[in-house]
């Protein structure tokens, strides 16, 4: 029985500390805005909220590193070096508000600061920005046409039928945390172009595609966002 419990007690601290971490009270906010020219090259600007280490100034998330010299080893590593540089670099750190200071089986808080990054990438390719935006990313460009296809895992997988009782009620009670969530993207290109695609919202000019967090849990798998751009 005492096994049971121990067993329980760990998977809930973990659990708690990931929702904690990723979702709660905007702790972590992402915005990726893609500005396209005629000839497909271009910008994007890069946005996000992190929380950060306990009395220390750097990100818990390894993928989003806040500082201007890591970004750029993060979206260079590799052998095949992409060479890329981040301009328009910003760091603004903020207090977290005294609630987040509450961790379980501990007075010392998990973390108390949180940081917001800005920055703009260059290319001329947006194919060569895989790995440096969020998921994976496929382009395929042909004359005037552009074809993009965006891919996002999972961040928990989703219960099954034999699960138990109290793993199915961590499952639900995660589901009303994530509430309205999301991550936002935004593609800008010319007026005159054609755009289609497969989810988002397509206006003059502008494709909005906002991916809600809640996704990530009850839907098991990839997510696939698909977008076309049509020059004349």
């Amino acid at each position: 029985m005492k096994l049971e419990f121990d067993f329980y007690k760990k998977f809930i601290y973990k659990l708690f500390l990931f929702i904690l971490i990723f979702f709660l009270s905007g702790c972590f906010e992402y915005e990726e805005i893609i500005h396209f020219k005629k000839n497909f090259s271009g910008y994007v600007e890069i946005t996000y909220t992190v929380p950060l280490h306990f009395n220390q100034n750097r990100s818990i998330i390894r993928f989003l590193p806040i500082h201007k010299e890591d970004i750029e080893n993060r979206i260079n590593k590799g052998f095949f070096s992409k060479n890329i540089s981040i301009r328009n670099y910003d760091l603004k750190i903020v207090e977290l508000p005294p609630w987040t200071e509450l961790t379980p089986n501990s007075t010392k808080p998990l973390f108390t600061k949180k940081a917001r990054v800005y920055y703009i990438v260059d290319f001329d390719d947006l194919g060569k920005l895989d790995d440096v935006l969020l998921g994976y990313l496929f382009v395929k460009k042909k004359g005037f046409t552009l074809n993009v296809r965006r891919e996002f895992k999972s961040i928990i997988k989703p219960v099954d039928q034999d699960s138990s009782d109290g793993e199915k009620r961590i499952f639900s009670e995660t589901q009303k945390l994530l509430g309205e969530g999301f991550v936002l993207f935004k593609v800008l290109f010319p007026p005159n172009f054609e755009c289609r695609s497969n989810r988002g919202e397509i206006g003059q000019g502008y494709l909005i595609f906002k991916l809600p967090l809640v996704d990530t849990i009850e839907k098991a798998g990839l997510k696939s966002w698909e977008y076309t751009l049509i020059g004349n």
